[in-house]
């Protein structure tokens, strides 16, 4: 079906390109072949970098060092909430015992 190459746009008042009767672009047959060597070469690098001892070492290290950071800051995250829970806590009853 073929479509009108101009529409008429009540909101502008004016006739606009109609974007469905464009002819439809396909990819240059170049990008896929450097999309494949892009991929080769990336998964070729990521492999290597799997693969390797001393990578391997250092993404461990790297994790429990990290896990460690996480583990104390939730600590400390606790410490807190139960110090403020505390104040509120006495607050409360500082409240209770001046209304009574």
């Amino acid at each position: 079906m073929n479509q009108p190459e101009y529409l008429y746009n009540p909101y502008t008042g004016m006739w606009e390109p109609n974007p469905a009767a464009r002819p439809v672009q396909m990819p240059a047959a170049s990008n896929n072949r450097t999309h494949l060597i892009t991929g080769l070469v990336a998964g070729a690098a990521i492999t290597y970098l799997l693969t390797n001892r001393n990578v391997q070492q250092g993404i461990s290290n790297t994790a429990t060092k990290a896990w460690g950071t996480v583990r104390g800051e939730m600590e400390e995250l606790k410490e807190r909430i139960a110090d403020l829970q505390a104040e509120v806590d006495y607050y409360r009853s500082q409240n209770q015992d001046d209304i009574a």
